[in-house]
């Protein structure tokens, strides 16, 4: 049966892990043995001063791992297990695991951390609706896209777009309120690419393709009419140019599933 010594030490080191809280890392230093060894998926960690260094401090999955529930220390077989679920994010795991193992002075001298990712990792060709909805709804989200080009100079260049939509099953549409800049760069280099951001869900999409400046006027209407209100009210109609832009690599992750597109 495990001890409340037991208990008490797996509780303090899932509380310095979950917060990333100095005072809670110094109060489960402790409990944690000169010889303990700590497995995290592939990696393992030695050493009283290298495990407590990995719950001191800010990690890259301590902002999941605070918006996260955890539950208290429990036995398991000859073990204690902490259990936590987390809220739904894009990079990040949906329960997190840590099972302890004690030497006979009630000190923690095993830790396993597993992190179990539930999202999907879709691999398409066609661009996914969860996708496709976060770009549509990235600038009523506050979130407008960063969009990456070179100048006519052959310098970089990056601008948040508002207009960014999606143009059928495998490109974008940017509705440029000039037919200079982004429009005329396109045609000495057409690459460009995309970043979509939003940090409270961890949900990061980054997106490749090749543009166009499409004068066709069907065309030209199609992505002015489908812009956001706020563009079309820049009154852009007469200057503007239609930009499509052919994907041909999407890689991120959403609450909603991962995505691999490739063309």
């Amino acid at each position: 049966m495990a001890t409340k010594e037991r208990l008490a030490a797996a509780d303090a080191y899932a509380k310095a892990l979950a917060t990333g809280d100095k005072g809670a890392a110094a109060a489960a230093d402790k409990h944690i043995a000169s010889d303990v060894v700590s497995t995290v998926g592939n990696r393992t960690f030695e050493g009283h001063d290298e495990v407590l260094s990995r719950i001191t401090g800010v990690w890259p999955q301590t902002p999941v791992y605070r918006n996260g529930t955890w539950g208290a220390a429990k036995e398991a077989a000859s073990d204690v297990v902490v259990n936590a679920t987390m809220k739904p994010v894009g990079a990040g795991p949906a329960e997190v695991n840590v099972t302890f193992g004690f030497n006979d002075s009630d000190q923690i001298n095993k830790v396993n951390l597993e992190n179990i990712v539930k999202t999907q990792l879709v691999e398409t060709d066609v661009l996914p609706d969860f996708i496709s909805s976060r770009i549509n709804s990235a600038l009523a989200n506050d979130i407008p896209l960063s969009v990456t080009y070179v100048g006519a100079d052959g310098k970089p260049k990056i601008s948040l777009r508002g207009s960014v939509r999606t143009y059928g099953d495998h490109s974008l549409s940017i509705w440029a309120r000039k037919d200079s800049g982004l429009a005329s760069a396109v045609a000495t280099n057409p690459s460009m690419s995309f970043l979509f951001r939003d940090n409270p869900t961890r949900s990061t999409i980054i997106l490749q393709g090749t543009a166009r400046v499409d004068a066709d006027p069907a065309v030209r209407k199609q992505i002015f009419d489908e812009s956001p209100e706020v563009e079309q009210n820049h009154e852009s109609w007469e200057a503007g140019a239609a930009v499509i832009i052919d994907l041909d690599q999407v890689d991120g992750g959403t609450p909603d599933g991962r995505v691999k597109f490739r063309r």
